[in-house]
């Protein structure tokens, strides 16, 4: 329900009952997550670990941290690594390592990553729209365009997937499709058409 501040208080006193149970140090970590208090989400994903060395769910939980919070994509990855140790082609970590690998340009490893990641979950559409604009930065369209269709039928309000689809045919001088990418963004109210729409009418 996202109501985080309740949910530190009653995780808070369910500690008082038990203080060696897992789950609570690992939702303390998430919900110090979703409010940006990122000192305390990861002292409470370092609990975790001292409770359980071999769940990969605290590891995660710091890389997001550093990930998403922080914005720092050399910690998030070297956490989403100690993930890999723990659990080995863990999903989230694929994705994680994909996901920062494209952010810093390093397209071809993050294809490495983001292909274990849709193949430990065939339904995981972030990793498909990755997987997408990976191919689509280094010059393989067929495979980009692939994986963008591909998330758009596991999502099909997907906004990225057609953002970035939009922006490899207007690379590639294919208006039609361009076109028609911008036409679904337009019925899906996106953000997206105001920065698009100028490219696809110069094609």
């Amino acid at each position: 329900m996202k109501e985080y501040e309740q949910a530190i208080t009653k995780l808070n006193r369910s500690l008082e009952y038990k203080k060696d149970f897992l789950n609570t140090y690992l939702e303390l970590g998430f919900a110090n997550t979703k409010l940006k208090r990122n000192e305390e989400a990861i002292a409470q994903f370092k609990k975790a670990m001292e409770i359980d060395p071999k769940s990969h769910i605290p590891y995660n939980g710091i890389a997001e941290v550093y990930r998403d919070n922080i914005k720092d994509c050399d910690q998030a990855m070297e956490w989403y690594r100690k993930t890999l140790g723990v659990k080995t082609n863990e999903r989230k970590a694929n994705f994680g390592l994909g996901y920062c690998s494209n952010s810093k340009g390093e397209y071809s490893a993050a294809i490495n990553y983001l292909k274990k990641a849709v193949e430990a979950e065939t339904t995981y559409t972030a990793a498909f729209v990755e997987l997408g604009f990976a191919y689509y930065k280094t010059g393989g369209f067929s495979d980009a365009e692939y994986h963008f269709n591909k998330a758009i039928s596991l999502s099909p309000n997907n906004e990225n997937a057609r953002y970035y689809a939009c922006l490899m045919y207007v690379q590639q001088k294919d208006k039609y499709k361009a076109q028609k990418m911008l036409d679904e963004l337009k019925q899906l109210n996106s953000k997206h058409v105001e920065k698009l729409q100028p490219k696809v009418n110069a094609l």
